[in-house]
């Protein structure tokens, strides 16, 4: 007998130690959050470290560059034109590429940034309608638990066939599983935002304490965003401080050569147009990528109306059967599938909202920097 209590209470223990363990008793402020992320993030962290280097080598170049103008000034009689270029180039360039990458490395952090903000509000709007499925189904599943013991007490009393009462418990049975189903996809979503956030994916939340929505949208002319992202994204800005380089070493490069058929002369001016070039190709890509989002973001606003249009429907039909259900002509039942009906439409409008939300945030960090980083790594 001790043997057992001592079984028991040691069960016990641990069902209440790890139940402490998942709720966790936080409150998921997402904005909060992203500053996590943002501090745990490898590129970020990365970009910090180019940035660091690029100072550093700075420094050093600015150095050798005397030591090579001491150099060069030894040899002032003896040394080629190509001997002269070498050196002034070695003096020059270096502190030079130091600042662009510095730049560089600068805007790659904000997209960096960006990259994880994005990834953090499209995984939170997630996990925003899968508290909603869940609630839904909590909804639901308490509907179908009381038509079954319903169910159950009707047949003891021979008011109800044994088949029916069958009806009942599968309907029972299967919105268990449907609420199991949507609580391990929001648990799920919840360690997905953790380890967005580099922190221990199984911290568990009471409270997500804000919502993101756009109830009624405001969308600017295409040309307004347009303009922004050509003038904003880093690619556009890494691409003209680069032009700016190329440009500097070409005249390094004219200043001992100036007849432009001379091979330093056309190398250097090859480079010029090679970033010029792919300046122009970066445009032609945003302008793809600026246009793509705003058209989701119409799309997706246009569906926001349908959704008002069914919401008032299905809230007219409740607001009805409430009045039934209050003066005894209609049936917990039917009044409770009403409710649910009610829930579920609220839930779709709510994602309806979110989804615009996120196409409208995408959109501005598309006219920002930029949110990804792939497109800056060459």
């Amino acid at each position: 007998m001790n043997k057992i209590k001592i079984l028991a209470f040691t069960a016990a223990l641990t069902l209440c130690t790890s139940t402490v363990a998942f709720a966790g008793g936080n409150t998921l402020d997402i904005d909060s959050l992203i500053n996590t992320a943002v501090e745990n993030s490898y590129d970020v962290k990365s970009a910090d470290i180019s940035i660091k280097q690029a100072q550093n080598s700075y420094q050093s170049d600015l150095k050798n560059a005397a030591s090579y103008d001491d150099q060069m000034d030894q040899g002032s009689g003896s040394l080629s034109r190509y001997d002269i270029l070498s050196f002034m180039q070695k003096i020059s360039n270096p502190p030079q590429e130091d600042k662009f990458s510095e730049y560089k490395y600068g805007q790659i952090k904000i997209a960096a940034e960006n990259q994880v903000k994005l990834s953090a509000y499209s995984q939170y709007t997630t996990i925003m309608n899968d508290k909603d499925a869940v609630d839904l189904e909590n909804q639901k599943f308490k509907n179908a638990q009381e038509q079954y013991d319903s169910a159950k007490l009707k047949l003891s009393l021979g008011v109800i066939s044994s088949s029916d009462e069958k009806k009942a418990e599968s309907d029972y049975t299967a919105e268990k599983n449907q609420l199991r189903k949507a609580e391990r996809q929001y648990n799920s979503d919840i360690q997905g935002i953790n380890k967005i956030a580099g922190i221990d994916i199984y911290t568990q939340y009471d409270v997500l304490l804000k919502d993101k929505l756009t109830e009624s949208p405001y969308i600017r002319s295409y040309s307004d965003y347009l303009n922004d992202a050509l003038k904003n994204r880093a690619e556009i800005l890494i691409g003209q401080k680069n032009i700016e380089l190329q440009k500097f070493e070409y005249d390094v490069a004219k200043g001992v050569f100036p007849d432009k058929q001379s091979v330093p002369n056309r190398l250097a001016q090859a480079n010029v147009d090679n970033v010029t070039d792919n300046l122009e190709i970066q445009k032609l890509n945003i302008t793809s990528e600026i246009n793509s989002l705003y058209n989701d973001l119409q799309v997706k606003t246009r569906i926001l109306g349908s959704k008002k249009d069914a919401l008032n429907l299905v809230q007219t039909n409740y607001n009805t059967a409430r009045i039934k259900y209050n003066v005894g002509v209609l049936s917990r039942i039917d009044f409770d599938t009403q409710a649910a009906n009610l829930k579920s439409a609220q839930n779709d409008l709510k994602s309806a909202e979110r989804s615009i939300w996120m196409a409208q945030t995408k959109l501005e960090l598309a006219c920002g920097a930029g949110s990804d980083t792939s497109k800056l790594s060459n």
